[in-house]
């Protein structure tokens, strides 16, 4: 549907147009009655380039109808289009990521760590209705989030941000999966929403034992229904070193133990799909970084429940098809 800002002004151009279609018809006629009282009209029109009746009425239709186009522009012209949407649940999504030190590796462009990071940060821009919170956990679990926030620019994204290299080497080394489950789940609100649990680790360093895991999360399951996602990520078919790197990012040397020796990482995806099938999630594991994406949506799309049928007015701004109009209009007028 077709209106304008200025809605109350819009017969101006009409009534414009329309008098200078018939000011240019007038001076047309005029014309004629000037040349029949010269005299040999016949003989003009058949030597000279003047237009005959049918080439000057378009003419006059084409000046006339570009001007109007011109001045509808002014009143800023919007096209008005209904489009109906599914309505959906929102939900409660708790990211819980690991920051151990072997997140660092580059088997995952550019390291494990980031990789997870963009392709979460990526996901969170396409959330409308939900909430999002987030765990990180090494030696030890935290929240970063005291609840889950629907605020993703200034809040979530944010602190996100605050998750890097120095922040990895600045908490206990470790990967306390059980911590970090326990931690996760009591980070839900109390309000009725689904739940979504994505984890993501790879699985290294486990200093709890599997069965403290299973029987802690077990438990907690049972009086919480979350739908978990463990997500392993690196390449579980080669050892990747763990670089260290200066201020610009040059890479000044590699992870070594206390005798010297370089650090070699590799993920565990049978340690993360035992956990997976005890707390009773599902367990993917991405070598590359490149399937994140499609894992992520593929949770967040198969726990939303469709609440009905909501319809939304799109507006876009059509200025620039009257401009053109307007300029083919005024190409024909010195055409003809």
């Amino acid at each position: 549907m077709l209106f304008f800002n200025y809605e109350e002004y819009k017969c101006i151009p009409y009534i414009l147009s329309g008098l200078i279609f018939i000011l240019y018809l007038f001076l047309f006629l005029r014309k004629g009655m000037w040349l029949n009282a010269f005299g040999q009209k016949l003989l003009i029109n058949r030597y000279s380039k003047i237009p005959g009746i049918y080439r000057n009425i378009l003419k006059g239709m084409s000046i006339s109808v570009a001007f109007c186009a011109v001045s509808l522009v002014v009143l800023q012209p919007k096209w008005q289009t209904t489009q109906g949407y599914y309505e959906k649940e929102g939900l409660e999504i708790i990211f819980v990521l690991d920051v151990s030190i072997s997140m660092l590796a580059e088997d995952v462009k550019p390291n494990r760590l980031q990789r997870a990071k963009i392709e979460i940060a990526n996901l969170v821009h396409e959330l409308e209705e939900d909430r999002v919170g987030i765990v990180v956990f090494a030696g030890r679990a935290f929240s970063l989030l005291p609840y889950p926030t629907n605020d993703y620019d200034r809040v979530f994204l944010r602190i996100l941000n605050m998750i890097n290299e120095r922040y990895v080497r600045f908490v206990p080394y470790g990967t306390n999966i059980g911590n970090a489950f326990i931690l996760a789940m009591d980070s839900y609100s109390k309000e009725h929403a689904r739940k979504v649990m994505i984890f993501l680790s790879d699985g290294e360093e486990q200093i709890i034992t599997r069965s403290q895991v299973a029987e802690a999360v077990k438990l907690l399951l049972e009086k919480k229904d979350i739908a978990i996602y463990v997500v392993g990520l690196g390449n579980p078919n080669e050892l990747s070193t763990i670089p260290k790197k200066d201020k610009e990012g040059n890479i000044t040397g590699y992870e070594t133990t206390e005798d010297g020796e370089i650090i070699y990482t590799k993920p565990d995806p049978k340690f993360l799909a035992e956990i997976a099938e005890i707390v009773g999630g599902t367990y993917q594991h991405d070598a590359t970084g490149n399937e994140l994406k499609n894992i992520f949506k593929q949770a967040i799309e198969k726990n939303k429940n469709i609440v009905g049928i909501k319809k939304k007015n799109i507006i876009k701004d059509i200025s620039h098809y009257f401009l053109g109009g307007a300029l083919a209009l005024l190409a024909l007028y010195f055409i003809l």
